[in-house]
């Protein structure tokens, strides 16, 4: 069980998290991102978080800037954990330390199919503004990604 307001610690993904990232993202996602690209974005020195329980991650954002944007790129729950609020704290600790770095927003794509996301983002305060077509694989072609932003 996650506790969301005790016996958890964020802090910085580390090369050390890739084996456990990784994990996760297999169980999570039907077609997950590769072991290179989540080794890439340590590599890069994207200021991503992970959020852990008991020396556990159950779950983490990967996340970038540029200029005064912050663009998270993936936001994962360990599927033992869903629904307990992992998201939502880790979504406002990116938040926090996007300000701390200057940002002014944050944009993110999402697949157009993916309603339980879509219906989390507006929770947090993300706008649709605009599509991007075929932007996602799937296991028969291509999925469109809606374009979603929040003003910090």
């Amino acid at each position: 069980m996650f506790y969301p307001d005790n016996e958890y610690h964020v802090r910085q993904l580390t090369e050390a998290d890739l084996a456990q990232v990784c994990s996760i993202e297999k169980r999570a996602y039907t077609i997950a991102w590769t072991d290179n690209v989540h080794a890439e974005c340590v590599e890069s020195g994207y200021p991503s978080l992970i959020l852990e329980q008991g020396g556990a991650i159950v779950g983490y954002a990967i996340f970038n800037y540029l200029y005064d944007e912050c663009h998270l790129m993936n936001i994962v729950t360990d599927p033992n954990f869903q629904g307990l609020g992992v998201a939502t704290r880790l979504i406002k600790e990116m938040y926090n330390t996007a300000k701390k770095s200057g940002m002014v927003k944050v944009i993110l794509e999402v697949r157009a199919s993916n309603k339980i996301a879509i219906e989390f983002y507006h929770k947090q305060g993300f706008a649709e503004i605009g599509l991007r077509k075929n932007y996602y694989k799937t296991a028969d072609g291509q999925e469109d990604a809606l374009v979603m932003e929040l003003i910090l």
